[in-house]
């Protein structure tokens, strides 16, 4: 199928960025990393690709922080106000250990998605709660950080998400 669709597209970085988002709903995420350079190579103004590669560099360690903190900053400046991209901004200078910026980005991820949630009747996500909760005991505001993770655990009753072990770690080390 890869091969097949490469072949009718080639130059299309569309093709690329679906194709590791493919191999990342894998977790074959060397494969997800490698389309996503290649989308980017093709066209630099890839955002999807960008973000997503910027969060395996984050996540799954499969590249230099610096270069997701490019990658995300460059994200978040073309698209200000799209939530998902400001989380992983945040999420990757929590990686970085800039807490502070860390803190400020994930919380305004976290008020454009109450914003879109309250216009949609759809429910806010737990996870950038959760990474905010994070970013917030990193930085040792123990209030805001158990805030933030009894936010996501409730949200998770509605949406569980991946790190719900982890946020109940964090919040009981408060």
């Amino acid at each position: 199928m890869r091969e097949k669709i490469l072949e009718l597209r080639p130059d299309d970085p569309a093709a690329y960025t679906i194709l590791g988002m493919l191999e990342d709903s894998r977790k074959n995420y060397d494969a997800a990393a490698d389309y996503y350079r290649k989308a980017l190579e093709k066209d630099q103004n890839t955002i999807i690709a960008a973000n997503n590669l910027a969060w395996l560099y984050a996540v799954q360690g499969k590249g230099n922080l610096d270069e997701a903190v490019r990658l995300a900053q460059g994200v978040v400046q073309k698209n200000p106000n799209i939530a998902g991209f400001t989380d992983t901004l945040g999420w990757v200078y929590y990686k970085k250990g800039l807490y502070s910026a860390a803190a400020e980005q994930l919380q305004k991820a976290v008020s454009i998605d109450e914003a879109a949630a309250r216009s949609s009747k759809a429910a806010p996500s737990a996870t950038y709660h959760y990474h905010l909760g994070m970013a917030l005991k990193a930085q040792g505001d123990k209030a805001g950080s158990r805030r933030e993770l009894e936010a996501s655990l409730r949200l998770a009753d509605k949406s569980p998400f991946a790190d719900i072990d982890e946020a109940r770690k964090a919040l009981a080390s408060l």
